[in-house]
């Protein structure tokens, strides 16, 4: 090989090594870019949390009946009555860095109403974190009650432009109309970027620096088609749609440089901020550790948005001490509350002007604006209490461990406990009825469940599936992603007549299928019947359940496979669970099956792999006789 060549592949050996050290020193040293690269998983069953940019606490994060993040709902009846106002936006919109109650629709809507008198304002928050303006946009016009709402906002974000034409979901036609395209999956070398910590500190890095404010732009005409389409239907609806630039640096200059002027109506909240705050300086005004804004900047945003919404929702103008009064009743009402185990936020003069709050008004505020929360709260309080009432079923390291059938659900309770527990990762492995084969699979969930603190006291609630349970696997991993385990116990779950129950019902399924002649064999013979598609194996241990079952359907009428994978690790097959699968393995015998779908099959291809190692597969014909 020439030398170049070999200096050109020690340069890209070299580079590929520092930038492996600069992204695990990242990971090692520094959280701020955590949440960028991996996006916290949402579940809607119990409440997910979030961690606090800068003080490092945990709070929920909910989503009402219309998908948004917002810790309230609204009824039909709300939607019949009252002044309705929309935010469309990204992550500064749905804003899941701060409790929700100081998101700046939230102190928007007590601003509102508080001078408002009998007419009720309902602001709702309809911002998704990583979204671009087309999704934005089909959000607003998948929303049903579009004609409620009055006035609609979409917040715009320095990175729209980019994600608009990552995506290709929009473009021009010949005549210049907009049309909309099949949405793209994203490039693999882009999936990989941005998993990547050392991705988001560069582009932190880069909007520091970046150039003057008055840099020259390029015309974005599918921006700006897409933004006059929502502003039509949005007038067509009986809203009027306004436009709201983020007080970034840059943001208004990039903004107009793209948009031709004069064709929406905009508010620049950089220049309300600069006005408001002798000063302004954006860095003052975000996290610390995070390119988002912080709660202060959520509050005077709000402020504002109510001056901008003043006049045109034809209320009085109130002057600055009286909003600087009302902010302090709301924020008030939050600081006072002791249950609350989040981060606290209470601005200080001239934004909040001291004035005796009345318990019942601080009441009423908590119970609007964390509605949700606090119904989620006596839910997992009523069933911790009950829970508690008996005996642990395990105790080690400080943690007691309680489980009911019942309530389907696994309790830790360490007390005492101070901010560095749980310095590891709690884990829970609950393994189905038959599948208790040492070694065998098993359901596993990590901390992504309910979490709270009480005085000196964690308390971590996992609910658990309502399928028969054989026992529970439970201990803490030495690190939150996991690695050495620092403690494990196990105990049995549901009774012994619901065990027996789901063997008998095992045992009748297993003889049928053996009863039948198999389609082929390997090492596992392949059985059909009723529509079920069938592994048998017997004897049967643990090691033979090492691995993923992968099927493929080919249907009678299409050349491409309909593809499935049922095992116990991820994988790029779309899951075969979407027709349903059971397994078990009970004395040494065991059995998989899966519900065909009831259109013809022309051939299964199925199989068992590690990894990539393919163990067995096999082919065979079926419903021939419905293609003759």
């Amino acid at each position: 090989m020439p030398t170049f060549a070999w200096n050109g592949l020690l340069v890209v050996l070299s580079l590929g090594a520092g930038l492996a050290v600069c992204e695990a020193a990242l990971r090692l040293a520094d959280t701020r870019y955590e949440q960028a690269a991996e996006p916290p998983l949402r579940t809607y069953r119990w409440p997910n949390t979030h961690p606090h940019p800068d003080a490092k606490t945990e709070h929920k994060v909910l989503y009402n009946s219309f998908g948004n993040r917002q810790h309230r709902d609204f009824s039909e009846r709300d939607l019949q009555a009252g002044t309705h106002i929309a935010f469309f936006g990204d992550s500064f919109t749905e804003a899941r860095n701060v409790p929700a109650q100081y998101a700046f629709t939230e102190v928007l809507d007590h601003l509102l109403n508080a001078q408002a008198g009998k007419t009720s304002v309902h602001v709702h928050n309809f911002g998704v974190e990583a979204t671009g303006p087309g999704s934005q946009y089909l959000r607003y016009r998948g929303f049903p009650r579009k004609d409620r709402l009055r006035h609609v906002f979409y917040v715009h974000c320095f990175n729209d432009f980019a994600d608009l034409r990552r995506s290709g979901a929009y473009a021009l036609s010949a005549t210049g109309d907009l049309v909309r395209r099949m949405r793209q999956p994203a490039a693999g070398w882009m999936r990989f970027l941005s998993g990547l910590r050392l991705t988001y500190f560069a582009l932190d890095v880069w909007q520091r620096l970046a150039g003057p404010e008055d840099a020259p732009h390029e015309r974005d005409p599918v921006f700006e088609a897409l933004l006059s389409r929502w502003r039509d239907e949005a007038e067509a609806n009986g809203s009027a749609f306004h436009i709201v630039l983020l007080p970034r640096p840059g943001t208004a200059a990039s903004f107009h440089g793209r948009v031709e002027a004069g064709l929406f109506d905009v508010f620049d909240l950089r220049g309300c901020f600069a006005e408001e705050i002798p000063g302004y300086d954006w860095e003052d005004w975000r996290f610390k550790s995070d390119y988002h804004w912080n709660e202060a900047a959520h509050m005077v945003a709000a402020h504002c948005l109510y001056r901008f919404l003043e006049s045109r929702l034809g209320l009085e103008k109130a002057s600055d001490e009286t909003l600087a009064q009302a902010r302090h009743a709301y924020y008030q009402a939050f600081a006072d509350d002791t249950d609350w185990q989040g981060h606290r936020f209470m601005p200080a003069a001239p934004w909040a002007s001291p004035v005796p709050v009345d318990a019942a008004e601080a009441a009423s505020i908590r119970a609007k604006h964390l509605a949700l929360e606090r119904a989620t709260e006596d839910q997992r309080h009523r069933i911790v209490r009950e829970m508690r009432q008996g005996q642990p079923r395990a105790r080690h390291a400080g943690w007691d461990v309680y489980a009911s059938t019942r309530h389907r659900a696994v309790v830790y309770v360490k007390s005492p406990c101070d901010e560095a527990d749980p310095a590891g990762g709690l884990f829970l492995r609950a393994v189905p009825a038959g599948m208790d084969a040492e070694g065998g699979p098993f359901l596993e969930w990590r901390r992504h469940s309910a979490f709270w603190r009480e005085g000196e006291e964690c308390v971590v609630v996992q609910p658990l599936p309502k399928k028969v349970l054989a026992k529970i696997r439970t201990g803490e991993y030495l690190h939150r992603r996991g690695g050495s385990v620092l403690w494990e116990a196990e105990f049995p779950f549901d009774s012994a007549e619901q065990l027996a129950a789901v063997a008998a019902a095992y045992q009748r399924d297993y003889d049928a299928f053996a009863n039948a002649p198999p389609k082929a064999r390997s090492l596992w013979n392949m059985h059909v019947l009723d529509r079920r598609l069938a592994f048998l194996k017997a004897p049967c241990d643990a090691a033979d359940l090492r691995g993923s079952f992968f099927v493929r359907l080919y249907p009678g009428d299409a050349a491409d496979p309909i593809q499935g994978r049922r095992g116990f690790r991820s994988g790029s097959f779309p899951v075969v669970g979407n027709w349903g699968v059971v397994s078990a393995n009970l004395d040494g015998k065991c059995l998989f099956w899966i519900a065909l779908p009831r259109w013809p099959v022309a051939t299964i291809w199925a199989g068992q792999r590690i990894r990539e190692a393919v163990l067995w597969e096999t082919t065979f014909h079926l419903d021939v006789e419905r293609f003759r």
